[in-house]
């Protein structure tokens, strides 16, 4: 089902126009040669929906060529342009990605997503004041479709940012936990797959959407500028995710760090534990090897005087000894210092 279709752009004499809450085949009405035009779309099934937009608009792209890609695809059909980059959103502490599909034709620009796509959605409430920015002239149509699809890209990948920052206010917490400030009982490794999972989506709708602007800035498509000054917009984008890649590298750095500190405390506690029935088979061990060399003796009983003393010091004896030889193997609480540095280095 289509739940919203919304329309904005530039009139013949460059004033901008919104046009909120419209039927699909008003939408397509207001498509005219010459105007630049944006119809935003917000579907339910993304899959379902999408070819029934496009017929209705004119456009003839197959969509199942873009969402057979994986995250993100680029399609350049000449007169026009398909494009799927990745949103990024979390949910019970779980990162997914959901496809924003954008498709370029001359003057003509459409949005399709579903619920997730609320940055967009609240693009499009602004677009006035951004349509009033963009070139006027009929002959920057190019220029002019080519710096909003910039800036739509530019959002999504803000909206990204947002959720890495989401994933390093976990990570601090989780350093906060392991460091013994707060003492929580809660299962932390299952917590650290979660979070290396949600980061490693992170990475690879990152990465897509790096490759998708570079092909974009880099692809000589019909449908985007050749000036220069606009496709250093693109650039600035790329920057933008380059900056992410290496912030949520740094942040795999720490969580894995963060496994070792659980691993190495795990070893630990064994080790101790390993220690003390070390120490108490030895204090054992000995006594009962003494008492089984007494039974022997004829008349013992009438020697218990002088065997349980011998005994009981035994005990005590081998107990002594065999705590002092495992001294060595009872190892230290794992250090913090390597975890810290990671911290300063990523913030």
């Amino acid at each position: 089902m289509i739940k919203a279709v919304s329309v904005a752009g530039l009139q013949s004499e460059g004033t901008p126009f919104k046009k909120p809450s419209v039927q699909l085949d008003e939408a397509a009405k207001t498509i005219s040669v010459g105007n630049l035009t944006w119809i935003e779309c917000v579907v339910d099934n993304i899959l379902v929906e999408t070819p029934k937009i496009l017929e209705n608009l004119g456009i003839m792209m197959d969509p199942d060529i873009l969402l057979s890609g994986y995250i993100s695809s680029y399609e350049d059909r000449g007169d026009t342009l398909g494009i799927m980059i990745p949103f990024v959103v979390t949910a019970n502490n779980k990162t997914q990605t959901s496809p924003l599909l954008i498709f370029m034709k001359k003057d003509l620009i459409v949005t399709i997503h579903d619920d997730y796509g609320g940055k967009i959605t609240r693009l499009y409430n602004y677009s006035s004041t951004l349509l009033r920015k963009l070139p006027k002239d009929p002959e920057g149509w190019a220029s002019r479709q080519t710096l909003l699809l910039a800036r739509i890209i530019d959002e999504i990948s803000e909206a990204n940012f947002s959720i890495l920052r989401l994933i390093v206010d976990r990570t601090e917490q989780l350093e906060l936990d392991l460091a013994g400030s707060r003492q929580i009982e809660r299962d932390l490794s299952v917590e650290l797959s979660n979070m290396k999972t949600s980061l490693l989506m992170f990475l690879n709708a990152v990465w897509a959407t790096y490759d998708t602007v570079h092909n974009l800035k880099y692809g000589d498509a019909d449908m985007v500028s050749d000036d220069d000054a606009v496709l250093a917009k693109f650039e600035v984008i790329l920057s933008r995710l380059d900056r992410q890649i290496q912030m949520a590298e740094n942040l795999m750095q720490m969580i894995a760090t963060s496994i070792n500190v659980i691993q190495t405390q795990v070893s630990n506690k064994l080790t101790i534990l390993v220690v003390w029935f070390t120490v108490a088979g030895t204090a054992v061990l000995v006594p009962n090897t003494l008492a089984t060399v007494f039974s022997i003796f004829p008349d013992h009983q009438a020697n218990l005087s002088w065997m349980l003393p011998t005994i009981v010091i035994s005990t005590i004896a081998s107990a002594f000894f065999a705590y002092r030889y495992t001294k060595r193997w009872r190892m230290k609480s794992f250090g913090m210092r390597k975890f810290k540095r990671l911290k300063k280095r990523f913030t």
